[in-house]
């Protein structure tokens, strides 16, 4: 397996995962996110190919990419923001296995790899978000060493 930062030749594999995503049945906000698949993903995964602050890593093996993870870096200049006690952060926004690639330690791999990644462009700390139902992920992010700092609540106003 191997580990590098995706690049704009890498769209049309990572948008057909992302596909997959939305129509995962295992997903319970697929009713919420499939209709904005085809229109979004494409658009908001090449301006993620093509930004400076937000970087995609993938998993691949025989050159097939088997798990993106999508990450955005925020810098934080002292003088704006004095009080902060870092200066440079990252937030994991989206990651994804294969759904027939699952339970083999790629998401785990793919994880440590942002770490490393992330750690060498001079990253002080990753955030990231976990739907509270996705026991799995939340699971392997903990046995990693993320720590619980906030949760989240919502409520649903419209039907």
């Amino acid at each position: 397996m191997q580990f590098r930062k995706a690049t704009i030749h890498d769209l049309e594999e990572i948008c057909q995962l992302r596909k997959q995503l939305a129509n995962d049945s295992e997903d319970k906000l697929t009713t919420e996110y499939a209709p904005y698949c085809e229109k979004r993903d494409r658009p908001f995964i090449a301006k993620c190919l093509r930004a400076k602050k937000k970087i995609i890593l993938v998993a691949e093996e025989e050159n097939k990419i088997l798990a993106h993870a999508i990450i955005m870096i925020e810098e934080i200049p002292s003088k704006i923001r004095p009080y902060y006690t870092y200066h440079k952060k990252a937030l994991l926004v989206h990651l994804y296995v294969d759904k027939n690639k699952r339970r083999q330690g790629i998401g785990k791999a793919l994880t440590q790899f942002c770490l490393e990644y992330l750690k060498k462009q001079n990253v002080e700390f990753l955030d990231l978000e976990c739907y509270a139902y996705n026991k799995k992920a939340s699971n392997l992010y903990n046995k990693l060493g993320f720590l619980d700092v906030f949760t989240t609540k919502r409520f649903t106003l419209k039907s």
